[in-house]
């Protein structure tokens, strides 16, 4: 379309080198480059402050774990000591001497029982004889230079709770002592009371924190020796941590109880974010540490954003590579279309043929009409668009092969141009010799009484788009799937317990807003580990998914939430629900899961599988927290196993003093 030339008129076709649009343009290309580099550089703040937030969040998110496991074995640790200053004044230094504390044995086999933690307890005189034990068939063995005897006799102290280094049992697993003197008339050495513990049953607790693939936890002793890894590494228990530069060594040389470091994993190699804490209860008065640590693979923690900003880098590049590339043709085409409408112009004013010619040799659609919609010049690049030959076109009204839903816009665009206004974007339809419609756009303005027009084929343009917006409408859909199947739990097919801890801080403060009572069951499957013992852990896997479509159909309201917790657990949370409402939600669950009848001749409790029930209602308040609730369930739900199994327990109706729930810690 013909438009009229700007000042200064442009370099002719020979003074059109490559650079021309640099130097003709300079001003648009150094705002151009500043914009590009003010971007870049946001870019750059924002990918780097991203991998800070990233790094800082882990580390909180790791002392918090490690912060749990310690809590957790604190309690442990505390029990056994109770269990061992009990033992000591029931049968002080005169029954150990007399033989009479043969009688304690039934006493030590029903601690054991009770405490699951615990794999034995003995009593040895000051020669290093064993007196009692759970394990009866041990008594009369001499354990004088067994490393825990040599421990307190060189440093007999009553009021220590002395910690043993972890040992290989006879059955190639690993155990840990803790040991209490048991004094003489004159505060002497007499004796000792020892608990082996059981590492393996730490497990439950380090498997409970370890939140993604690439964590791993562990615990050691406060000399160095790691002795249990979770998930298991073989390679790595019984190595010694205590080396000059690692995390062990790093830790306990600051002083510090709880540490969070990063750098190299001694003797793996590995790149991790490592929380430590110090387990040594200062009212205990161990003599030794333990230590637990829980840690991330860094490169696995930085995956995904060092994934996103090489993403944000390639867009950036093909942002500016494009923008400069458009940019250059944008102007390379400015300067080209001056130079040809220059020429027109003149060809104009000389002659008719260089007019001709213009026509002949314009890629785009150029036409020439008048007011009264009348085709008077087209040039040839309308035969390829429309199908229709040149000598059929000029001459007609442009109305007869105009989509009729096109022909009101197109009537006001011309009485926009009579009124002397410039026509730019519109877009109508023309019908193909074929039948089909081609999207046309214009560039128009009137000269005389002529109009003049530049315009466009954009059909395929238009395809395009539409076929861009279905393929982002198609991958949201498939966001959104992926969305929701990450809060599922994938072996039962319920919540996970990332939706039960969000579902649950937000039924919390909603409960809180409007003063309304909040359920949660805790539900544990009744000697789940003998079940899958005898029936193979595919059978347990199978077991579960059964229980939680029994558990889900019998739920109830479309609001209350049923999530795997964690193992055999289930966790039921009931917006809206009181004491009462949630002990007969519990009473119901637990007899709808017993009624299945599934078989388990292992079980103690019946020949069937069984649930045992923790239940709490409580109205939130700003005193409480949704933690202390979930420490209440669990309390119960361990109140519930201790009366027998197979039965629910209801929490106090107010909040226990601690709130750190860290999982399930009661046995199955």
């Amino acid at each position: 379309m013909p438009r009229p030339a700007p000042a200064p008129a442009p370099a002719p076709a020979s003074d059109l080198g490559p650079f021309t649009p640099f130097r003709t343009f300079r001003n648009e290309w150094l705002l151009l480059l500043g914009a590009l580099l003010a971007l870049g550089g946001l870019l750059a703040y924002t990918i780097v402050h991203e991998r800070e937030t990233i790094g800082q969040k882990e580390r909180d998110h790791l002392a918090k774990q490690a912060q749990i496991i310690h809590d957790s074995l604190e309690r442990q640790f505390d029990s056994v000591n109770r269990a061992l200053l009990n033992i000591r004044e029931e049968w002080p230094a005169r029954s150990v001497r007399d033989g009479s504390v043969r009688s304690a044995i039934p006493r030590l086999k029903a601690f054991v029982e009770a405490m699951p933690g615990v794999r034995g307890l003995f009593i040895v005189d000051a020669d290093g004889i064993l007196r009692a034990t759970n394990f009866t068939q041990l008594i009369g063995t001499d354990v004088r230079e067994r490393v825990y005897f040599q421990q307190v006799l060189k440093n007999p102290k009553a009021d220590i709770l002395y910690l043993s280094p972890p040992f290989r049992t006879a059955l190639n697993v690993w155990g840990i002592n803790m040991v209490r003197m048991i004094p003489g008339p004159r505060g002497e050495f007499a004796g000792l009371v020892a608990a082996t513990l059981d590492p393996e049953e730490f497990k439950l607790v380090l498997r409970s924190v370890n939140y993604a693939p690439d964590v791993w936890s562990a615990l050691a002793h406060g000399g160095g020796l790691m002795f249990l890894v979770e998930p298991e590494r073989s390679d790595q228990l019984g190595m010694n941590l205590a080396q000059p530069g690692s995390f062990f060594s790093r830790h306990m040389a600051s002083g510090a109880v709880a540490t969070v470091l990063s750098g190299t994993v001694y003797r793996t190699g590995e790149q991790r974010l490592l929380a430590q804490y110090t387990i040594q209860p200062p009212d205990l008065k161990m003599d030794n540490a333990l230590v637990v640590a829980i840690g991330r693979d860094l490169n696995a923690l930085y995956a995904p954003w060092r994934k996103d900003a090489l993403t944000k880098g390639l867009l950036l590049a093909i942002l500016s590579l494009s923008t400069l590339c458009a940019l250059y043709l944008l102007q390379w085409r400015k300067l080209k279309g001056l130079r040809e409408i220059q020429q027109a112009q003149d060809a104009l004013r000389l002659k008719t043929e260089e007019l001709q010619h213009y026509f002949d040799n314009a890629l785009n659609l150029l036409c020439i009409a008048d007011f009264e919609g009348r085709f008077v010049k087209l040039n040839p690049a309308w035969e390829n668009v429309l199908g229709h030959k040149l000598a059929d076109l000029e001459g007609q009204l442009f109305q007869n092969f105009l989509h009729p839903e096109d022909r009101a816009q197109t009537l006001a665009a011309l009485d926009r141009l009579r009124q002397g206004e410039k026509v730019i974007g519109l877009c109508n339809r023309y019908r193909h010799l074929d039948g089909s419609y081609h999207d046309i756009e214009w560039q128009a303005v009137r000269q005389g009484d002529l109009i003049f027009a530049d315009a466009r084929d954009i059909t395929q343009e238009r395809r395009n788009q539409q076929a861009m917006r279905d393929l982002n409408t198609r991958l949201e859909a498939q966001s959104e799937t992926l969305r929701s199947l990450a809060f599922l739990d994938g072996l039962t097919g319920v919540a996970n317990r990332r939706r039960f801890d969000e579902s649950l801080q937000t039924e919390w403060r909603q409960c809180l807003r409007q003063r309304t009572p909040l359920g949660l069951l805790l539900l544990d499957v009744d000697h789940f580990k003998l079940y899958n013992d005898h029936y193979g852990h595919q059978a347990g896997d199978a077991c579960l998914q059964v229980l939680a479509r029994t558990l889900l159909k019998h739920i109830g309201r479309p609001h209350d939430l049923l999530a795997r917790y964690g193992g055999e657990a289930f966790v039921c949370l009931l917006p809206h629900t009181d004491a009462p409402g949630s002990q007969a939600k519990a009473e119901a669950l637990r007899q709808a899961v017993m009624e299945l009848g599934l078989p388990h001749q292992r079980s103690p409790v019946t020949g069937v599988v069984t649930l045992s029930i923790g239940v709490v209602s409580w109205v939130p308040t700003d005193q409480t927290t949704s933690e202390q609730m979930l420490l209440a369930a669990d309390e119960a739900l361990y109140a519930a196993k201790r009366a027998g199994r197979n039965r629910i327990a209801c929490a106090s109706p107010y909040p226990v003093a601690a709130a750190d729930p860290a999982g399930l810690s009661h046995p199955a």
